[in-house]
């Protein structure tokens, strides 16, 4: 009786190892909103955290989550131009067989490149630039304030020992996720654009402080003179014709206008500057 009862009781443990491995294995497969479960979604959420490579962190998100730079984007050791003065320098970096953004401490952001140029050097890296909603998932969180800087808080008006500041100085700007600088020293090109005042299929508001956004943290009502507390008096600039690369975050000098919700589209997507960097999501 013994022996038949060890045989049934290892034939169970097969198959109920089978079945928890086909159905994770399903679900994986599947959107977050499948994983109803409790169980075999915790497992699936837990190793997708698990998986971020070095230098980024988990954000929860509405399609199951990504991971993002811990810092704006840093040429890496094997890149010719340490730190780019131009569009050609950003240019011979991704043209370089080894070059790649890294996401790192204490390093000066890679400015001076494009939109294109940006998505083309986080595909180096095997990752992408975030979309508007992804940038602004990973930005929340982030000490939005509006006066008193210090060298510990997001460099919004110069408050650090260098504008562009190195990765990660300032030690109180991090977001929820765990990810630095999302407020300020450099713009963060998202991988979104604006055309004639359109975006999403909808119109965009003139220029002003931000008064209200969609779920991406992008403005659909702004107020020309008064700032709104409710959304750390950040504001929106704009230029309506032509196509408008998507900048966010604000750059060293914007002061109480920087922040989570601070859009900048007053360039084309072809833009270069030393206020203009990124970072990559996977």
């Amino acid at each position: 009786m013994k022996k038949v009862l060890s045989k049934i009781s290892k034939t169970g443990a097969v198959v109920l190892g089978a079945t928890i491995l086909v159905t994770l294995g399903i679900n994986a497969s599947d959107s977050v909103q499948s994983l109803s479960r409790p169980l075999l979604g915790s497992l699936i959420t837990n190793i997708a955290k698990n998986d971020c490579p070095a230098g980024m962190v988990y954000v929860t998100f509405e399609n199951g989550g990504f991971c993002v730079d811990i810092f704006e984007a840093a040429a890496g050791k094997s890149c010719p131009n340490q730190t780019p003065r131009n569009q050609s320098e950003s240019r011979t970096n991704i043209e370089s067989g080894g070059c790649a953004p890294v996401s790192a401490p204490d390093l000066l952001p890679w400015t001076n490149l494009s939109l294109n140029q940006a998505e083309e050097a986080c595909r180096k890296a095997g990752k992408r630039l975030p979309s508007n909603k992804e940038w602004f998932a990973a930005a929340l969180g982030t000490p939005d304030r509006n006066v008193g800087w210090g060298r510990s808080d997001c460099q919004v008006s110069s408050n650090w020992d260098s504008q562009p500041g190195k990765t990660g100085s300032g030690e109180n700007c991090v977001s929820s996720a765990g990810a630095y600088d999302m407020i300020g020293n450099v713009w963060e090109w998202a991988n979104d654009i604006a055309i004639d005042n359109v975006y999403d299929g909808r119109a965009l508001p003139k220029e002003g402080f931000v008064t209200e956004v969609d779920k991406g943290g992008v403005p659909t009502k702004t107020n020309p003179a008064k700032p709104d507390d409710n959304f750390n008096q950040d504001y929106f600039n704009i230029y309506s014709n032509g196509a408008r690369g998507f900048l966010r975050g604000g750059y060293w000098n914007n002061e109480s206008a920087a922040g989570k919700f601070a859009v900048n589209l007053l360039f084309s997507p072809s833009n270069v500057g030393i206020g203009v960097g990124f970072r990559c999501v996977k």
